[in-house]
């Protein structure tokens, strides 16, 4: 699949994450620090938010350079708004990928998460093969629960069955609604 492309529709740009990012992304951190500890679970709040930080932007940027994962900053007329990615901690099986997003406290109920993945979406639905798509929510994630059935709504995604997954958030078990989203494939004209 090669390195994470960029990717742009007018004003919204979603760059290939990179470790310059830092300062931008430790502001917008600093907006809702509970947000980004719900969005970014492998982040523990009791170490070193710079070093950590640190570590994840270099350690996203190496590996979506390699194509194992793909995470994009989110940008709207030049200003930084957020983070999209591909994942690799799967949960059903068939599945490629796994979609994160999170969007910084001001830029929020913009609709961005879901333009950003329609975005991620089509070039993934350009591809030549099926890949499948989870997506994993908090079921008292409202917000993020109506970004998902957005999301779901344009992409012909499905509840997948049965209704929790068990997601490991921090060394505990927490109960996840997921979707799964088909893209990409031969074209059927």
């Amino acid at each position: 699949m090669g390195a994470t492309p960029l990717l742009q529709l007018e004003e919204l740009v979603l760059q290939p994450i990179n470790r310059r990012l830092y300062e931008d992304f430790m502001a917008a951190h600093l907006e809702d620090p509970e947000g980004t500890f719900t969005a970014l679970p492998g982040i523990d709040p009791n170490e070193s938010l710079n070093t950590q930080f640190a570590d994840l932007l270099f350690e996203l940027e190496v590996h979506s350079n390699l194509g194992n994962i793909h995470f994009w900053s989110v940008h709207l007329e030049g200003v930084f708004v957020g983070l999209l990615g591909l994942g690799d901690e799967l949960q059903a099986e068939g599945s490629k990928w796994n979609l994160g997003y999170w969007v910084r406290s001001s830029a929020r109920k913009t609709g961005i998460a879901v333009k950003g993945v329609n975005l991620v979406f089509s070039w993934l639905n350009n591809l030549d093969s099926k890949v499948q798509v989870e997506i994993t929510v908090h079921p008292e994630n409202i917000a993020g629960l109506n970004t998902c059935k957005s999301i779901c709504n344009n992409w012909n995604g499905v509840r997948a069955k049965p209704d929790y997954w068990p997601v490991e958030i921090r060394e505990r078990t927490v109960l996840h609604t997921m979707w799964l989203v088909t893209l990409g494939g031969p074209s059927l004209e």
